[in-house]
């Protein structure tokens, strides 16, 4: 088995820096015709002031994209307070983005992943927000169809995954995995994979809730610190079960991701069958993503420790048949 998810992350991500209070992006992520909310800049020499290139409301043209590639421009510039309109953008316009053939594969992923990310993480900071996650759903439905439509499409995402951790690169990691391999083990159509990725993008959605400092711990939680913890999926299970946006599925999902087929988990302290095969993938998904990603305390697990141990330590509560799925999809990620 290749060691796949411990590649770095795509080379053709932007290298360059923000001049000032300005950030990089992709020309190859403005369609044509249209409109942006935010303005955009281009600069000419890396030491140079980015200049306004195009007024906000202003539909972005084929022939201004023909212009830029004559002057080999790759990049614009937007404002930094302008990211998460960006990121709006890049979400509302994802789909085609996905659908077009001049577009590179990896690309793509990279532009699918951090529109992701973008999305969880203004989540995380608004979770009662329907109108975010309505966009949520939208996400998962153009990244589950990208999915089954592309072979090679979660090898592809493997390369530019981040294994930082924070909520939400942890929960597009969860959602990328649990996604492919219930995929692989002919688990639903792509309706019932939208609802089951619904859940698990927003899997952890009631850390939100608790204290940053629990949250950002370098070490062992204090009991009463560990007691709290134990109840983000009741607070996940409850904001969203309020807005009733999510299926049933998606909500067992998010309140149950922490239990043990043997017992012991939490919150409901489920066992055997009560575990419905849906919370068990996103559960294997998720501790393999906690084990492989660098927390501030201490380094990632390579991906061969951290299923050993999986395999070892606690293939008693986690379904076999899913891991062994799971193991194989790592190894062969390209396979159907």
């Amino acid at each position: 088995m290749t060691n796949t998810i411990d590649t770095t992350k795509a080379a053709w991500r932007v290298q360059a820096q923000g001049a000032g209070s300005f950030l990089p992006i992709q020309i190859i992520s403005l369609q044509v015709d249209s409109v942006t909310e935010f303005e955009i800049f281009v600069r000419s020499k890396p030491d140079e002031t980015p200049v306004l290139y195009r007024a906000k409301d202003l539909a972005f043209t084929e022939d201004a994209l023909q212009r830029l590639a004559e002057n080999k421009i790759t990049h614009l510039y937007i404002r930094s307070s302008d990211e998460r309109a960006y990121h709006r953008y890049m979400q509302q316009n994802l789909s085609s983005i996905l659908s077009r053939p001049d577009i590179d594969k990896e690309v793509k992923s990279v532009l699918l992943y951090d529109s992701a990310q973008s999305l969880v993480k203004e989540i995380m900071q608004d979770p009662r927000s329907g109108e975010a996650i309505r966009r949520s759903k939208n996400l998962v439905e153009t990244t589950v169809s990208y999915l089954y439509a592309e072979r090679d499409a979660f090898e592809h995402l493997l390369k530019v995954t981040s294994f930082d951790y924070y909520t939400y690169t942890h929960s597009v990691n969860v959602f990328v995995f649990s996604v492919t391999l219930a995929q692989r083990v002919g688990l639903g159509d792509p309706e019932h994979m939208r609802d089951f990725g619904d859940g698990v993008l927003l899997h952890d959605v009631g850390k939100s809730m608790l204290d940053p400092v629990i949250i950002n711990c370098r070490g062992k939680l204090s009991k009463k610190q560990w007691e709290s913890m134990k109840l983000h999926p009741v607070h996940g299970y409850e904001i969203l079960r309020r807005q009733g946006a999510l299926a049933d599925a998606a909500l067992d999902v998010v309140r149950h991701h922490h239990e043990k087929l043997q017992g012991g988990g939490y919150p409901d302290g489920l066992q055997g069958d009560q575990i419905g095969p849906w919370v068990r993938i996103c559960t294997i998904c998720d501790i393999f993503d906690a084990l492989t990603s660098k927390r501030s305390y201490k380094p990632a697990m390579q991906s061969f420790p951290a299923l050993a141990l999986m395999k070892d330590e606690m293939l008693n509560d986690l379904d076999r048949e899913y891991f062994r799925a799971f193991v194989d999809m790592m190894g062969h990620p390209s396979a159907t």
